[in-house]
């Protein structure tokens, strides 16, 4: 329960933090500092709405995931895993000058070259080289074009030798208290005058905010979340997204989490956002349930088990406990250890751990759940690897295809992590704000803020 004093001054920070909204200014709401927009090492998810707004990739994806024109208007896939860009005339950074061939391949070899870059953009470019021919960039990579296309959707491009510099449809400012986005001359042409974030990390904070009309939008308290006020609206989207835990103790432990994950969670603490996972991989990405093979009863295994997950989510602890609750039933021990996101970052990459929790955002297509078996997978926290590994991912082509049902009977015999919870966005928008819902959420997908419009 928190402390009438502290509710108090909750109160009252809203109160000062939030103005009255303008005509035109979205006001949205952060529940972490995402720190400097960097376009290098930025790796967070506040981190990449940030890029989103700033930023604009060689190719953006619409909100039905399929592939659209961004700082390339068109592009050619070559024989030997070249593909080749050719850059739009009227992409500029905010200080006039054009984007060229000589930022693609800057921002490339930065992911590439530098030991803080961001993991996730460093995975997408493994083995890549880049270059310039006649003034257009090219990259070439072992992975398939259409996955390597499908992948670039999420690595803007940055300024060279400015990694804060992006040439998307806002300009960005950090003022006190705030990250602003104001509309510039853009390609995606954008309709509203920009978007005003504040940081407001206690999910009972948002829902005032909102129901006080401080919010243009945001996600409500799970209990609340059904009964918009007045002013706003609920939209639900579907998400490609899950809670994963990794197992470094084997499959064992994630054939007792599979089991449990059936009746652990009450539905009062699930509300609309969440419901337990079927599978091993997002039944949104086309992948039908599977269950781990072998023996359906839990392997004996350890009665104490060490769980490590990022502190400061009250939302996740409150899911977490009622696991632990469910695992004691058995007589298994599930001890929660919080960590600070980045410790849980560092323990995540080292391997230090027994087992380890944490919300995974899947990009919209198949080839994501490849993260966590490919040898320099951004997901394969634990070294997991197979002899047939590198023929099936050969054999990969369109979604749906025989190589993708025998990769996945491969990963259920000898899983490495499992989902427990498949999640959806669950959240309030103005009335006067139209919006365009997508998978990916409201931000990540082209046109994105970019498209949306206040009614008259």
């Amino acid at each position: 329960m928190r402390h009438p004093l502290q509710a108090l001054c909750l109160v009252v920070t809203v109160l000062l933090t939030f103005a009255p909204m303008s005509a035109q200014m979205v006001e949205e709401s952060l529940a972490q500092d995402p720190g400097p927009l960097d376009f290098i090492r930025g790796d967070s998810y506040e981190q990449w709405i940030l890029q989103s707004l700033a930023g604009d990739a060689l190719v953006g994806l619409s909100a039905e995931g399929r592939l659209v024109p961004r700082l390339a208007d068109r592009w050619e896939a070559q024989a030997d895993g070249t593909v080749r860009f050719h850059l739009r005339s009227d992409a500029r950074y905010p200080d006039g000058r054009r984007v060229r061939a000589e930022d693609v391949v800057w921002t490339v070899r930065q992911l590439l070259q530098q030991p803080q870059a961001s993991p996730t953009k460093r995975a997408v470019l493994e083995g890549a080289t880049v270059g310039s021919d006649g003034g257009q960039p090219w990259i070439r990579s072992p992975r398939p074009p259409g996955r390597l296309l499908m992948e670039l959707a999420r690595v803007p491009i940055a300024q060279a030798g400015h990694p804060e510099g992006g040439s998307g449809p806002f300009a960005f400012r950090k003022e006190p208290g705030a990250w602003v986005f104001t509309r510039r001359e853009h390609f995606l042409r954008p309709r509203i005058d920009g978007i005003r974030f504040r940081l407001l990390p206690d999910p009972g904070g948002v829902a005032t905010a909102l129901e006080k009309g401080w919010l243009s939008l945001g996600a409500p308290a799970t209990r609340r979340q059904a009964q918009p006020p007045p002013t706003h609206r609920l939209v639900i989207q579907p998400m490609h997204a899950q809670l994963v835990v990794w197992s470094r103790l084997g499959a064992g432990p994630l054939r007792q989490l599979e089991q449990w994950r059936k009746d652990a969670f009450p539905p009062h603490l699930l509300g609309q956002n969440a419901r337990p996972s079927r599978g091993l991989w997002p039944e949104t990405l086309g992948f039908r349930p599977r269950a781990i093979a072998g023996n359906p009863a839990p392997d004996p295994g350890p009665a104490m088990l060490r769980l490590l997950y990022g502190a400061g989510e009250a939302s996740l602890e409150k899911l977490l406990l009622a696991l632990r609750e469910r695992a004691r039933r058995d007589g298994i021990d599930l001890q929660l250890r919080p960590l600070e996101q980045g410790l849980l970052a560092e323990r995540l990459q080292k391997g230090d751990f027994q087992l380890a929790c944490s919300m995974v955002v899947f990009e919209p297509h198949p080839w994501a759940v490849l993260e966590y078996l490919e040898p320099q997978g951004p997901m394969n926290f634990t070294g997991w690897g197979h002899p047939r590994l590198a023929d099936l991912l050969a054999r990969l082509r369109q979604p749906g295809g025989p190589a993708w049902g025998d990769l996945q009977d491969l990963w259920a015999r000898e899983p490495a992590a499992l989902p427990l919870l498949d999640f959806q966005s669950v959240i309030w928008v103005d009335r006067r704000l139209q919006v365009e819902p997508s998978p990916m959420g409201l931000y990540l997908p082209t046109p994105g803020a970019a498209g949306w419009r206040w009614r008259l």
